[in-house]
């Protein structure tokens, strides 16, 4: 781990007894468990006390809080509150390699690529070890490719190894994630063996992102391979959730809200998900899973959200409420997350621009950079409520503090949403638009668009996904983020830059659109060469 920069207490890597008297099996279930486990938990323990990563809040150091808050704290869906370490330069494009969250991202990212290829090394190669190796090369595939997106150049190792990792430029790693993803299409199982594992239609899933993306990572678009990728995507045996749920006491959740709720691993959720990463109260507590996104946009006032706990310390953009509600009538519009979706009349729209009934505590529209947590409306999606029990006093939950809603990380939609965006890239807007208007919106219960265009499917993009932490990505390849193209665009929102709203466009360099290697790799791994870094 010394050769990272940091110290880290990963056990499960540890190959030598230290005590040479003694011996250290290689437990295989054990370390596959560990393998995915590393999507959900922060370390061996629970919700903190014993990390895989020193010198870093254990709390903030899972793979998906650390992804997601690199993803949308720069974007235009929202604004953090609290000044964590680090996360100020991050809300204004100004980090650097010195910078905690960018640390912690990569750091992450490479000790589960470690403890995948710790496995790899001394599993079996029976027909049982051979389903499971393939299933941990797709988790380490995961994390290259969030290494591919969110840096430049990276260390690129599938090997157990003492050596100093090479460090590969994008194109390279996008080569090599091309090549592993297109061979795990042909070894995963074609059904997965149970709902928090993998099968080939994640691999096909992960192909047709990286294709979608491939402009950004090469120079060279792959409109024609993603719209593949996407389309072999959907042959699994998964299917969009289209079913709502009325309640007892007659609250209606509709089939978007159940993707997010508390029973999303057996409320037909699970059907449209095809990686979901597990959650549950008692048996997998984490800081940086469901109860991250669950806690940080609520407060003590708002309707029960499967948690007693509140943080009070995430909220939209003005951008992202103009996603669904018109900017002239939205300071008018008061409602919770219940009424919301029927008053925008779009069913994605689970947004909150009141506290309660009696409107004792209302949200403003004012913009994002302020320390207050209700100049704009609250982004609740996601919430620990059951969906087959009623709402809200009687909601099943295994824990009062931890929620049990599982995490959909690759969903089918996006498969729909890769086809649309690449077949509109080949100029087949006709087609494009079907999918989108008879598939995605028809879900939501939206009105069907009459015409399509960049910002508009830029748009779309954010009002199916807003806050899962994929932002910053389509913001990038739509030209809409920093660099030369996204200066021809001229997009922009409060916060970008460190601008407020009405002050003058601000050209952002293009290094902005990735993160750099942490310093301290830099300066430890002499691999690392400056003039085929990262620009940093």
């Amino acid at each position: 781990m010394a050769v990272m920069g940091m110290t880290a207490c990963v056990n499960d890597l540890n190959t030598e007894p230290i005590d040479k008297n003694s011996t250290t099996a290689f437990n295989q279930d054990a370390v596959f468990s560990k393998c995915y486990a590393t999507l959900a938990l922060t370390g061996q323990k629970g919700p903190d006390g014993d990390c895989d990563i020193d010198d870093l809040d254990e709390g903030t150091s899972s793979f998906y809080r650390m992804m997601w808050e690199l993803n949308e704290f720069c974007s235009d869906e929202g604004w953090w509150i609290w000044n964590d370490v680090g996360l100020a330069d991050i809300r204004v494009m100004n980090w650097n390699g010195d910078n905690a969250l960018v640390k912690g991202l990569y750091y992450r990212l490479n000790i589960d690529i470690k403890l995948c290829n710790h496995f790899l090394e001394h599993a079996s190669t029976d027909e049982l070890g051979n389903i499971q190796r393939a299933e941990v090369r797709f988790i380490r595939a995961l994390n290259y490719w969030y290494m591919l997106d969110m840096f430049k150049v990276a260390p690129l190792s599938t090997k157990e190894s003492t050596e100093l990792p090479e460090f590969v430029e994008r194109e390279a790693l996008y080569t090599w994630l091309v090549g592993e993803l297109n061979e795990l299409t042909e070894i995963l199982p074609e059904q997965r063996l149970s709902v928090y594992r993998v099968d080939k239609y994640a691999a096909w899933l992960l192909l047709a992102r990286t294709y979608l993306n491939a402009e950004v990572y090469t120079g060279k678009a792959a409109w024609a391979e993603a719209e593949n990728a996407a389309k072999e995507a959907q042959k699994g045996n998964y299917q969009l959730l289209t079913e709502e749920t009325i309640s007892k006491d007659g609250v209606r959740y509709s089939a978007y809200q159940k993707l997010f709720m508390g029973d999303n691993h057996n409320n037909g959720a699970q059907n449209e998900a095809l990686l979901l990463i597990y959650q549950d109260g008692v048996y997998c507590q984490c800081w940086g899973g469901s109860r991250f996104v669950i806690n940080a946009v609520r407060d003590a006032g708002m309707v029960p959200a499967g948690s007693a706990d509140s943080w009070k310390c995430f909220r939209s953009s003005p951008e992202m409420v103009y996603m669904f509600a018109d900017p002239e009538a939205a300071d008018t519009i008061k409602a919770d997350e219940y009424t919301m979706p029927s008053l925008l009349k779009d069913d994605r729209a689970i947004l909150c621009s009141q506290s309660d009934s009696n409107l004792t505590q209302v949200w403003k529209l004012s913009g994002p950079m302020s320390a207050e947590f209700y100049d704009c409306w609250s982004v609740v999606k996601f919430t620990g409520v059951y969906s087959t029990a009623a709402h809200p006093a009687k909601n099943v939950a295994s824990d009062a503090n931890w929620p049990d809603t599982d995490i959909p990380l690759l969903r089918l939609a996006e498969a729909y949403m890769i086809e649309a965006e690449a077949l509109f890239r080949q100029n087949k807007t006709s087609d494009a638009l079907d999918i989108i208007n008879n598939v995605i919106r028809k879900r939501a219960n939206a009105a069907p668009l009459t015409t399509l265009d960049e910002k508009t499917l830029c748009d779309e993009w954010s009002r199916e996904f807003y806050t899962e932490g994929r932002r910053r990505t389509d913001l990038i390849r739509f030209n809409r983020f920093a660099g030369p193209k996204a200066d021809a665009n001229q997009y922009t929102w409060e916060g970008r830059g460190g601008k407020k709203t009405g002050e003058p466009y601000v050209s952002l360099p293009e290094k902005w659109n990735w993160y750099p290697i942490p310093n301290d790799d830099k300066a430890s791994n002499a691999n690392y060469k400056k003039t085929q870094g990262d620009g940093y």
